[in-house]
């Protein structure tokens, strides 16, 4: 017997695939998916504004994972779900697969319709898109455009920006809205066992949206130095000492400053989500105070 899905959120992804009678391409499964979660107010899954619209690179990921262990087949266009799952323990009377029945009744848009319902919606989702021209009227492509305006974009800044409780996408959203142009990792292990978050993955993701990644890991701290941090003061100490070696550190620093010259927006990266609580913060006081520049933590 093939194992049930790990994740809450990897059930959703069969129940849709079932209710919508088994087969569906690809992008209209993203999109549905979408609105699915939208309208109902379920935070599964996150999306980035892509080639053909609102994706979402985790989901992605849980399809090919439940490929592998046998729940459905898919190719470069197309899903197909393998095998009948009404019948299985975990899947009789589960609130989420009745939730997904009723709901895709009144979803009966498929291929283009569904695509241009979403990009008139949610015309965040169409900035990416390489066929947003062929689904869309001048006064709604008009929208779309003022969607994608970066306030501020002729502003220099160093932004900060910590990936803790963020799906790669909400992440990469707030990367997207504020017009920033490189990450500098400054993680001493650029490693993750969140989704998105490794080094490999965002070197390979950000450049899909113009974000060009740096990894800098002179600049981080010393996993053992970070060991039995327990409250205010033990960060103190840490970000004290920190703060004194950054002397010591000119060449990732002035690298920093290099690009930041280059691409105008540029954002620290590391995994914290309040930057008083990372060694992030110093880099930016630091250079903030050498140099002059504006620093905004996301």
């Amino acid at each position: 017997m093939v194992k049930p899905p790990t994740y809450n959120r990897q059930k959703l992804l069969l129940f849709l695939l079932e209710h919508a009678g088994g087969t569906l391409t690809k992008i209209d499964f993203q999109k549905l998916l979408f609105l699915y979660l939208e309208e109902t107010g379920t935070n599964h899954y996150a999306f980035v504004p892509y080639r053909f619209g609102c994706y979402s690179f985790l989901a992605d990921d849980d399809l090919d994972l439940l490929q592998k262990r046998g729940w459905l087949e898919q190719n470069k266009k197309e899903l197909r779900l393998h095998t009948s799952i009404a019948l299985l323990p975990w899947v009789r009377n589960n609130s989420e697969r009745i939730a997904v029945e009723e709901w895709l009744k009144k979803k009966t848009k498929r291929g283009r319709a569904l695509v241009r319902e979403i990009y008139r919606k949610y015309p965040y989702y169409a900035i990416n898109s390489e066929i947003k021209e062929q689904l869309l009227d001048k006064n709604e492509l008009a929208l779309v455009n003022q969607v994608g305006v970066i306030s501020g974009s002729d502003q220099k800044s160093i932004y900060t920006i910590g990936y803790e409780g963020l799906h790669i996408e909400d992440y990469i959203n707030k990367l997207i809205r504020n017009g920033i142009k490189l990450i500098c990792d400054v993680r001493r292990n650029p490693l993750s066992r969140k989704y998105g978050f490794s080094k490999r993955s965002l070197s390979t993701l950000l450049p899909k949206f113009g974000i060009e990644y740096l990894h800098l890991p002179e600049l981080g701290i010393e996993s053992q130095n970070r060991k039995g941090l327990k409250n205010g003061s033990d960060y103190k100490i840490l970000f004290d000492d920190y703060r004194k070696s950054l002397p010591g550190r000119q060449i990732e620093l002035t690298r920093i400053m290099k690009e930041f010259k280059t691409h105008k927006r540029i954002a620290l990266t590391c995994f914290e989500k309040e930057s008083k609580s990372c060694h992030r913060h110093c880099i930016s006081d630091f250079l903030a105070l050498r140099s002059g520049i504006t620093v905004c933590h996301l």
